[in-house]
């Protein structure tokens, strides 16, 4: 059983939440990979200049990465990171919400809108992206996106379950 999101259902989930700010809140959890703490402990200082400023937990490194620009307007966190840039105070909460708050709001919306529960976990956010990045950006680069010291880590990524390990030996022969 996969627990992780499809680019799909990560679409229909962000689509189902009417907050604006609380949207752009999951997308950043998304698109960055973050914990549920780094996300709720993201400050005004550490959006500028174009870039996320992640002081990683568990040991990880911190990262500073650019804003994700996407063609697609739901996945897009540039204008609304831009738009919240200029309304929080340097060291203001850009997501002023506890970890059992995005908890609360994932579960909410995703029933609401019919995603499995079992996947309905903030930290499903960052081994939705590691999934859906791995192949094409290589596990080196994913591991620096999410901060991983160790390879290994990010190993975990590139399991495959059984049926997606018949499918690829059937298309292969």
């Amino acid at each position: 059983m996969r627990h992780h999101f499809t680019r799909d259902e990560i679409k229909t989930l962000l689509e189902g939440v009417p907050n604006t700010r609380n949207r752009l809140m999951l997308l950043v959890g998304y698109n960055h990979g973050l914990r549920v703490s780094e996300l709720t402990n993201l400050k005004g200082a550490d959006i500028r200049d174009g870039y996320v400023i992640v002081k990683r937990l568990k040991g990880s490194l911190k990262t500073v990465q650019p804003y994700v620009q996407h063609v697609d307007p739901t996945f897009n966190e540039a204008p609304g990171l831009q738009e919240l840039a200029r309304t929080v105070g340097p060291q203001e909460r850009l997501f002023p919400m506890t970890p059992n708050g995005v908890a609360k709001l994932m579960q909410r919306t995703g029933a609401r809108v019919g995603l499995p529960r079992h996947k309905l976990f903030p930290h499903n956010l960052k081994h939705s992206i590691a999934h859906a990045t791995i192949q094409g950006a290589g596990i080196e680069n994913v591991r620096q996106w999410l901060g991983h010291k160790s390879i290994s880590s990010t190993g975990a990524y590139l399991r495959v379950t059984d049926e997606a390990a018949a499918q690829a030996i059937a298309k292969a022969l």
